[in-house]
């Protein structure tokens, strides 16, 4: 037996669908969902099954019934029925849901992990190990470069915990500095000057061999850099591939 329905279309296999012989809708996180009427599977209160687990709302003679009960759980944890080939890790009891896109900022590609399936982020069941040392940075936003702004610019910036051990190399290609021109692709220290002044200090290029090869608490950029009262300011920058 096979057909067609509004969420997956034809059958390809020409049997039945999946969770047969009943089958029903499979929620997901971002697609409609089709209420199941009159039938075992997920009715979210707005049909009672006509089967053995669930059983309609009863009063005493001669009083009203106010229509049936919503479906109740059987025994044991429930969850959606969702496709995944490891939920969480084997055998975890909370499904993992498929996720939509994520918005990839071009200005710090570096916020997403693309993992060996070809996704993004940790895959199911994996965890991220991360690095011991991390230092707070504040890349700012702006065509134009911040020391030549007026004082009373209100630049956007994009502030990450960014591991010490980050070589400056990979640190231009995670910041979205990937011309094919290595020369081209510049990063910038700024230093705060007062009233909302900037002016630029230590900078380095993508073909200078001897900097990116350098890791970020080799040039100061350590975890000291908090910005905490008493403490060293954060590490701010502006990166320039044009």
């Amino acid at each position: 037996m096979s057909g067609w329905n509004p969420i997956n279309g034809r059958d390809a296999t020409g049997s039945r669908p999946n969770y047969s012989p009943v089958g029903a809708p499979i929620p997901s996180q971002g697609q409609p969902y089709i209420p199941h009427l009159g039938g075992p599977g997920y009715n979210f209160g707005l049909a009672s099954p006509v089967y053995g687990y669930m059983y309609p709302g009863t009063a005493a003679y001669g009083q009203p019934v106010y229509g049936f009960p919503p479906q109740g759980p059987v025994a044991g944890f429930q969850t959606q029925q969702t496709y995944a080939h490891q939920p969480n890790g084997t055998g975890n009891i909370l499904p993992r849901q498929a996720q939509p896109i994520p918005q990839i900022d071009s200005k710090m590609p570096a916020a997403q992990m693309t993992n060996s399936s070809g996704g993004v982020g940790c895959e199911p069941g994996y965890n991220y190990f991360f690095p011991a040392n991390h230092t707070k940075v504040h890349v700012f936003k702006s065509d134009i470069p911040p020391w030549q702004l007026q004082a009373n610019a209100q630049i956007p910036f994009i502030a990450s915990h960014v591991p010490t051990s980050t070589k400056l190399g990979d640190l231009l290609k995670g910041f979205g500095c990937t011309n094919p021109s290595a020369k081209k692709n510049i990063c910038f220290e700024l230093y705060s000057g007062g009233n909302g002044k900037w002016y630029k200090g230590y900078s380095f290029t993508g073909d200078d061999k001897d900097e990116i090869g350098k890791t970020m608490d080799e040039v100061g950029w350590d975890s000291s850099r908090t910005g905490n009262k008493g403490e060293k300011p954060v590490v701010c920058l502006w990166f320039c591939k044009s």
